[in-house]
């Protein structure tokens, strides 16, 4: 089923060890990756099926600007990894709601909100909803949400209920912590937190507690 590359080399990615070990843990067999990357192959080695979701705009200026992802990274790696038969690359165009708020948390904006604060408006969360709900979430053992946009934290907040075992990355630093959202997570009683304590850039994990 899987065609491994030659190119991959273990501990290219700061989060491998942690996820490595969740994969045998919770015997996840499908998984849903918000961002795609190098770290994308680790996941194509270890799991069944991999789903990467890449959040981007077609207007190159604007992912510069931002920065987000454009066409041209995820084309990249769809030749890349063209050889992994357990691999479905899924590309959203971003909504102007969401490129606003992008604009505020980056602190690049022209409504007076720092970088870091909460976007001035949160009408970015209904287009977000409706550009997700498409992927059934639910189908997927684990999610991890390293995508290129700044709203990671909302992108957690919707998957929650949906997939049992959830994780971030960059969640260490007061910056991170704000940039990425980390801080707008609302965590369910019905879910456990822990941090992962091999990634230097940080890692949270979720997951569903069990009756």
């Amino acid at each position: 089923m899987i065609k491994p590359t030659s190119t991959w080399k273990s501990g290219v990615t700061d989060h491998e060890t942690e996820h490595t070990n969740l994969v045998k843990e919770h015997n996840i067999k499908s998984v849903i990756e918000f961002g795609c990357g190098a770290g994308t192959e680790m996941f194509l080695r270890i799991c069944e099926s991999v789903t990467s979701v890449e959040l981007h705009t077609s207007d190159k200026e604007l992912a510069q600007k931002l920065p987000i992802s454009d066409d041209k990274w995820m084309n990249y790696y769809k030749g890349y990894y063209k050889d992994y038969t357990n691999w479905t690359p899924v590309l959203i165009g971003v909504t102007p709601s969401i490129i606003e708020a992008e604009w505020d948390v980056t602190g690049k904006g022209t409504r007076g909100v720092k970088r870091g604060d909460d976007p001035s408006s949160f009408d970015f969360l209904k287009d977000l909803s409706k550009l997700l709900d498409p992927l059934d979430c639910a189908n997927y053992d684990m999610a991890f949400v390293d995508a290129g946009i700044h709203l990671r934290g909302d992108i957690v907040n919707y998957l929650f209920n949906k997939v049992d075992v959830i994780t971030i990355h960059d969640t260490n630093g007061a910056i991170n912590q704000a940039i990425y959202g980390v801080n707008r997570i609302k965590k369910p009683d019905s879910y456990n937190l822990r941090r992962g304590v091999t990634s230097h850039c940080g890692l949270y994990i979720y997951t569903k507690k069990t009756r």
